[in-house]
């Protein structure tokens, strides 16, 4: 998925998960995380499937246009 945010929502120092390229260093006593929100953030094995389908879906959401995508929606909507 693909998350947007303001920067300002993001004042935790200390990342949401653990994972791989999140700190600078550590020590028995003491932690240091990245600074740059993106890398903290993200940290482990990058989800490169995860990116390629939303490349895919922005592609197909252009292609379609989205009036055929809401008439199409409304259509499934009514349907159940």
């Amino acid at each position: 998925g693909i998350l947007i945010a303001k920067k300002k929502l993001f004042t935790n120092e200390v990342p949401g998960d653990c994972g791989g390229g999140i700190v600078n260093f550590v020590t028995r006593t003491q932690t240091e995380y990245v600074q740059d929100i993106e890398t903290r953030e993200e940290g482990g094995t990058p989800n490169i499937l995860g990116s390629i389908r939303a490349g895919l879906v922005f592609h197909l959401k252009e292609s379609l246009g989205c009036h055929t995508i809401e008439t199409r929606e409304d259509a499934l909507v009514e349907k159940f």
